[in-house]
């Protein structure tokens, strides 16, 4: 909702920070895990109440536990304070299982997140408190606009998401410092360009796929990743062999949708799934089968089941929203290139 008033935060938001809980079915997963989290914690409290002692002393061990360093940035700490306040947001969204990959995808978007922060005051990028004030009052103006969000302001829609005001400034001082850097050299015959060789992207085309997942996110060694890739590229044998790949999902897929036969219904080409996928999976025809894809999630084996082609679009309908796409892109390319310069140390 905030970041569609301010398109620019997208860039920092959507496709730089990527803390999502699952690409593919997190958000059902999440309302489904719903109950079951209250439960725990509705015990949890019941135990809590029956110790008051161990009650009393957990604040002093939480102030404690959130001023231990969980990683360094070039010499710049990441605590896990700034980790607690992310975990918040999603409140009690998260199934318990799933906290610890949560908390590492957090941790290694703030690590990103600085890494931005230090390129962006390296490069003296600055941005005005003009520039900051004119896009709080597109998102203020854009809860006024919707019925949901009726008699409440800014700061009370972002209290209600775990957020603040400043966290808020902070996200668009990094995306218009990043949209200033990036995006002065993308011009109209870029675009057209663009739009040319993925009409696709934006015409409203969708595929419906299967897939196959090896989770990889708990991962840590070389040879952990290596045996991962060893396991899809078996798993990619037997459904070359002829065996059915929705079966074959309910045996080895790591994802929730393993239950329905790798499906993930359909999906457009920017926007639902992680890069790497979508570009996979809109590559292949009905009925092929891609070699093994890597996404943040693991390693992934894609069979296209459908296509629902979509309609004519204007390119001058688009355009704002290709730029975006090309900014995104450059971004991920930006990154990459600042964690390999980077030295980043994982506090235990």
């Amino acid at each position: 909702m905030i970041g569609k008033a301010v398109k620019p935060i997208g860039i920092v938001l959507a496709g730089i920070l990527c803390i999502y809980l699952d690409g593919f079915a997190a958000e059902k997963d999440a309302k489904k895990s719903s109950e079951p989290a209250k439960k725990a914690a509705k015990a949890a409290s019941k135990t809590e109440a029956a110790a008051p002692k161990k009650e009393e002393a957990a604040p002093a061990k939480q102030e404690d536990d959130s001023k231990k360093v969980v990683a360094t940035v070039n010499g710049e700490n990441i605590s896990q304070q700034d980790v607690n306040q992310m975990l918040d947001r999603f409140g009690k969204q998260i199934p318990e299982e799933q906290i610890p990959a949560v908390t590492k995808q957090i941790v290694d978007g703030l690590i990103t997140q600085k890494l931005i922060m230090q390129f962006i005051r390296d490069s003296k990028i600055e941005v005005s408190q003009a520039e900051i004030e004119k896009e709080l009052n597109k998102v203020r103006e854009d809860i006024k606009s919707n019925p949901g969000l009726e008699g409440q302001t800014l700061e009370q829609v972002l209290e209600t998401h775990g957020s603040s005001i400043d966290n808020l400034k902070n996200d668009i001082v990094i995306s218009l410092s990043l949209e200033k850097n990036l995006g002065k050299d993308i011009d109209d015959k870029k675009i057209k360009a663009y739009f040319d060789e993925n009409k696709a992207a934006y015409d409203g085309t969708e595929r419906r796929a299967s897939h196959i997942l090896v989770d990889t996110r708990q991962m840590k060694t070389d040879a952990e990743l290596a045996q991962a890739l060893e396991k899809i590229k078996k798993i990619k044998a037997e459904v070359d062999s002829g065996k059915d790949f929705a079966e074959v999902a309910k045996q080895y897929s790591d994802c929730p949708s393993k239950d329905k036969g790798g499906d993930l219904s359909f999906f457009k080409r920017k926007g639902q799934m992680v890069e790497p996928f979508a570009a996979a999976a809109f590559a292949l025809k009905v009925d092929q089968v891609s070699d093994p894809v890597k996404t943040p999630f693991g390693y992934h084996i894609i069979k296209v089941t459908e296509i629902k082609k979509g309609t004519d679009v204007k390119f001058d309908d688009v355009k704002q929203t290709i730029k975006q796409n090309l900014m995104e892109e450059k971004a991920q390319v930006l990154i990459r290139q600042l964690l390999e310069k980077a030295k980043i140390e994982y506090k235990t």
